[in-house]
């Protein structure tokens, strides 16, 4: 039995439900919604942070630059203020000590390195990107790491579209000019085989898409779009090239012939902003994001599926404090990690 002592004379059990489903900290750092208003307002563009797990330590983005811990910390909630301080930082990239970050800023800081582990940093935005025909904004959406290489790297920029770097961000190329407009989310090379490249979003006539190469970025086709809609995500199964799952508002959809035909395998009233694989057993995934209902009404809801992604169920749902579902998931050894909205960091304990 555990005890939590919430003052001298108030002793009480902790339930299973909070055994399995913790909040770890940062509900003051990492409050999304806050943070987008503030974007908003002083840059004029959506902002979306993200989580990362990086060699045995959490990584959250956050308005004012990147929290750690490490992974098996998580009986407290102490976080150390890590890199690119006082920088809106959406998601970033590492190659040992050397860090780039893509930033919710529209001038020469969109891009930032650092070179000593995210004690200092310099803007690094490439000005071929900073265009008068777009009033000299840049607005990064997504970068993205080669899992066979670590010097390439992908983002998704607007106005410029997918650009790469095969030196680590010290020159990029543009590799397509085609970007979402209405939504930009996610751009990524495919893990097992690289020259496979895709972004995502929704266009200005409100159409998803998927724009992919598979040669490198030479050449490129849209797999699949839908009417109303946006994809946020893919997810690369670990075992087999041909299958991906995307991540789109109201449902998932699969393919088995690497994006020629795509099916989906859950509906529900769900905007689904990221699904997983498992780490330990891809035949199980995981996919969040937010309920289609009144802001005050959201459910914190983890989808999953034990099947390779074929049916799915509700794995785990409950009421938080505040509105806005979860933003982003990773996952730790038995552990997933969750980035709400509103409500901090939560982890949910894997039966």
């Amino acid at each position: 039995m555990f005890i939590s002592c919430k003052d001298d004379n108030n002793l009480r059990e902790i339930t299973d439900d909070e055994k399995i489903f913790e909040y770890i900290g940062l509900k003051d750092k990492a409050n999304v919604i806050e943070a987008q208003e503030k974007v908003w307002n002083t840059y004029g563009r959506p902002y979306r942070p993200s989580v990362q797990v990086v060699d045995g330590y959490i990584y959250i983005a956050t308005w004012s630059g990147i929290y750690r811990k490490p992974a098996k910390s998580l009986n407290n909630m102490d976080w150390e203020k890590f890199a690119f301080s006082g920088l809106p930082v959406i998601q970033f990239v590492m190659k040992g000590d050397s860090i780039i970050a893509i930033t919710a800023c529209t001038d020469e800081k969109a891009f930032v390195l650092s070179t000593d582990g995210g004690k200092t940093c310099k803007a690094i935005t490439p000005p071929e990107f900073l265009i008068e025909e777009n009033e000299l904004k840049v607005i990064p959406y997504s970068i993205s790491q080669n899992s066979q290489n670590a010097n390439s790297l992908l983002a998704l920029v607007e106005p410029i579209g997918v650009v790469k770097s095969v030196n680590f961000g010290k020159s990029w190329k543009t590799i397509s000019t085609f970007y979402g407009g209405y939504q930009n989310w996610f751009v990524g090379f495919h893990p097992q085989d690289t020259t496979n490249i895709y972004n995502t979003g929704e266009t200005m006539i409100f159409e998803s898409f998927i724009n992919a190469s598979c040669n490198d970025g030479k050449d490129w086709i849209i797999l699949e779009n839908e009417r109303n809609n946006c994809i946020h995500h893919i997810a690369f199964d670990p075992t087999n090239p041909n299958i991906m799952i995307y991540s789109g508002e109201y449902f998932l959809k699969k393919t088995i012939d690497k994006g020629r035909i795509w099916n989906p395998v859950l509906k529900d009233d769900v905007y689904f902003y990221k699904t997983i694989y498992d780490k330990r057993n891809p035949q199980i995934l995981y996919s969040t994001g937010v309920t289609r209902i009144p802001k005050e009404e959201h459910k914190f809801t983890i989808h999953h599926s034990t099947d390779g992604g074929d049916t799915w169920s509700i794995l785990y749902q409950a009421d938080l404090l505040g509105v806005g579902g979860i933003i982003d998931i990773e996952q730790y050894d038995d552990i997933l990690i969750l980035y709400t909205y509103t409500d901090g960091i939560y982890i949910y304990r894997i039966k």
